[in-house]
């Protein structure tokens, strides 16, 4: 459920930034759909005009081609009668380009292919036509990646900060819990004597205040930390304290044993070595 409801979050963080990104483009699209209304408002033949010199251009560019491919065919007659004659031992003729290259000033000798064209920059080519659909899309696309990645993070961060840090052991340390306030009854279940008085010990030794010490009807061979509920991290700092591996909730014998004690101990056969 906690997963479910993270991504929820993720989500609308990320729809948030993507909305951000997105409302400087509407705006920016917006002038300019007004600004061709007004456009198609003071001038309402502009699109006939635009189709006429498009069709124009057209026209033009099909006689250029044409007149090239004119100009290169009367070339190549040229040169082959100029190869013809030089077959003869008559002097090569200059071809009409030649000719008409030698005709003009030497500032009217460039061609059209030689000609600089000025390129307009495409970044100020986009600012002027405004975004299209799809580098919108695209626009949208990646503040949803990176609103995502924000958040993912953010959590990452907050997890990290949120986990206690159990090797502390003055006390508080920032995990909120003091050692002093925390209140720990031992109980023997073993029949060795003054089992419970030893561990008793071991928990002042480490801190925490120490409560009823007694034994327990109920044999344990394995020594163990149970805990009253709210009470499950006070409960593993202990059994940390003490080498205890089991960790668990009280059970009703026990709890009436301890009389009110937040953390009981219940020493097993395992302890009797130590």
């Amino acid at each position: 459920m906690s997963i479910i409801v993270r991504i929820g979050e993720y989500a609308g963080t990320a729809a948030f930034l993507g909305l951000a990104f997105l409302l400087p483009l509407y705006i920016s699209q917006r002038r300019d759909v007004q600004r061709l209304r007004l456009w198609a408002d003071y001038a309402p033949s502009a699109p006939e005009e635009a189709e006429h010199a498009a069709a124009t251009d057209v026209r033009l560019a099909h006689e250029a081609q044409f007149t090239k491919a004119a100009a290169q065919a009367a070339t190549a007659r040229a040169d082959r009668r100029a190869a013809r004659l030089a077959s003869r031992g008559a002097p090569p003729a200059q071809t009409a380009a030649a000719r008409v290259t030698a005709e003009r000033p030497a500032a009217a000798r460039i061609t059209g292919e030689q000609m600089a064209v000025h390129r307009e920059p495409r970044w100020r080519t986009w600012l002027r036509r405004g975004p299209t659909t799809r580098e919108l899309l695209y626009v949208m696309g990646g503040a949803f990646l990176i609103g995502v990645l924000i958040v993912a993070a953010t959590q990452v961060l907050l997890s990290n900060e949120a986990t206690p840090d159990v090797s502390d052991t003055t006390g508080s340390g920032g995990t909120g819990i003091v050692k002093e306030e925390v209140d720990v009854a031992v109980l023997n279940g073993t029949a060795v004597p003054g089992l419970a008085a030893r561990v008793g010990d071991d928990v002042e030794a480490n801190g925490y205040t120490l409560g009823t010490v007694t034994n327990s009807p109920t044999p344990a061979t394995e020594t163990v930390v149970l805990y009253e509920r709210g009470h499950e991290e006070e409960a593993k700092f202990v059994a940390r304290d003490l080498g205890v591996d089991v960790v668990q909730l009280i059970d009703p014998e026990s709890r009436e044993l301890a009389q009110g004690a937040d953390v009981v101990v219940v020493a097993g056969e395992d302890r009797t070595g130590a």
